[in-house]
């Protein structure tokens, strides 16, 4: 009973607290407070940018990028392995950008024997410190160890100067970097540091690959992989609401999202062979995923249904604005299923994509399709996206797509699925990439209202690091 009480307190404080014109009142689901990772101020988080990077805030993927690839990670040496990417931009000058991981545990007899401090990850620029005079050894002493992760996601290091002639009355050096240990709040803010896209915000981190490294020796797909995007079958696209159904396996990437009263309550996209990307607002702490699904109210025996790893929610997820709506879900091993194209560039207005799901047939509808529907719908001009939403707070990571007379829409219980556009080769299709990710809207199929999307292309950069780094 006391735990109810909480709860109805909790709800009501939670939404007394939203303003009504930044609620989108067409959630595909509740959204809960309690997945975001925010824990600092905005201005806060703008400074620490600011300090580790002078990065112009016009840099943008697609230029020349500000570093080199990561090298190969080093031989484990006191029990860390070490990797570097060097700058080739005069907006970072020489400086070089390092990461430091701590050995796997087969690699290092302290580890085992429990005697290893510092077990967390670093990532810190150096700019070999030339103000301090010569090089290490003569004129300074080593470096000290890294001091303790703290609560703001740093730590330090130290030399003293041997040679008080050469230091220039510096008698000793710090030396600061981010860290953080494994699911921790720090690891989803140092990610986020690192994110590279083309949103306009405070400032644009580091620029990251394009397309990631997959290192996993079972990966036998990686995104580079040729394959991607091609479906199975060829058919005409009719809309999801009031349309007829897709073709069985004709979109290998789609997947059903199941919560924990197997429920599919969202949907889901194959981006690799362990990787599923779908809306922030999808996620819960317990997931499921069901690939080659197509009937939800039947069985034909090539269904295959996987439990989610491990959640990777966007560290800046707003559940009132629905900003940064988008996570990835890593599967436990590798799926041999054709995945989706990254896209390379962002979505053109009025390009005509592909949209699908076991969402509601009508607005009116209590629940959703059993059987998948498909259709499709253009991308919207901005100007139009947001005089159609002038109620509402759209940011540069949204974009609208639909039909002015509500035609074709996706709808409740299509969350989390991709919206894709074919890239094409002359003027057949040759594959599709997924511009989008079915966040939000208001109502379901309404003259000039559209539906929200998510702009992948916008979040590459924080794609591509999670792949890379936990695959």
């Amino acid at each position: 009973m006391e735990k109810n009480i909480y709860l109805l307190l909790y709800f009501f404080i939670y939404w007394s607290e939203v303003p009504a014109n930044q609620v989108p009142s067409r959630f595909r689901h509740v959204l809960r407070q309690d997945l975001s990772t925010e824990f600092e101020s905005d201005n806060s988080r703008h400074n620490i940018r600011n300090e580790i990077t002078n990065i112009n805030q016009d840099e943008r993927i697609g230029k020349n990028p500000l570093f080199t690839k990561w090298s190969p990670w080093s031989r484990c040496e006191d029990c860390l392995q070490r990797r570097m990417k060097k700058c080739i931009s005069p907006k970072c000058k020489q400086s070089k950008m390092y990461e430091e991981r701590p050995c796997p545990k087969k690699r290092c007899k302290r580890r085992r024997r429990g005697k290893i401090d510092g077990d967390f990850r670093i990532i810190h620029i150096d700019d070999d410190l030339k103000k301090g005079g010569t090089s290490q050894g003569r004129t300074w002493s080593k470096w000290s160890k890294w001091s303790k992760c703290n609560q703001q996601c740093r730590t330090y290091r130290y030399r003293m100067c041997k040679k008080q002639e050469k230091c220039k009355k510096k008698k000793r050096q710090k030396q600061g970097a981010y860290c953080y240990h494994d699911d921790t709040k720090c690891e989803q803010y140092v990610l986020d540091l690192m994110d590279v896209n083309n949103r306009r915000i405070e400032t644009t981190k580091y620029e990251y690959n394009k397309k990631p490294r997959v290192q996993s020796p079972d990966e036998q797909h990686s995104l580079k992989q040729p394959k991607c995007g091609k479906p199975r079958k060829k058919t005409k696209m009719l809309k999801i609401i009031g349309g007829k159904e897709a073709k069985k396996y004709k979109w290998p990437w789609h997947v059903a999202v199941i919560n924990r009263y197997r429920e599919v309550f969202c949907a889901g996209t194959l981006i690799a062979p362990r990787w599923i990307l779908t809306a922030g607002h999808c996620v819960r702490s317990y997931l499921r995923v069901r690939l080659n699904e197509h009937d939800l109210s039947s069985v034909d025996g090539r269904e295959l249904e996987v439990s989610v790893q491990k959640i990777y929610l966007h560290p800046r997820f707003n559940h009132q604005t629905v900003d940064n709506d988008i996570a990835l879900l890593r599967l436990p091993k590798s799926i041999n299923l054709t995945p989706i194209c990254l896209p390379t560039t962002q979505p053109e207005s009025e390009e005509l994509c592909s949209i699908m799901g076991w969402g509601k047939l009508n607005s009116s509808d209590e629940y959703g399709s059993s059987v998948l529907h498909e259709a499709k719908i253009p991308v919207v001009p901005w100007s139009i996206c947001l005089k159609s939403y002038k109620k509402y707070f759209l940011t540069a990571n949204m974009f609208c797509a639909g039909w002015a007379s509500g035609i074709a829409d996706t709808c409740a219980g299509d969350s989390g699925g991709g919206l894709m556009c074919p890239s094409r080769n002359g003027t057949k299709p040759n594959k599709y990439t997924i511009q989008g990710i079915t966040s939000f809207g208001d109502g379901c199929g309404r003259r000039n209202k559209y539906g929200i999307y998510t702009m992948v292309f916008n979040y590459l950069g924080w794609i591509n690091y999670i792949i890379e780094t936990y695959s």
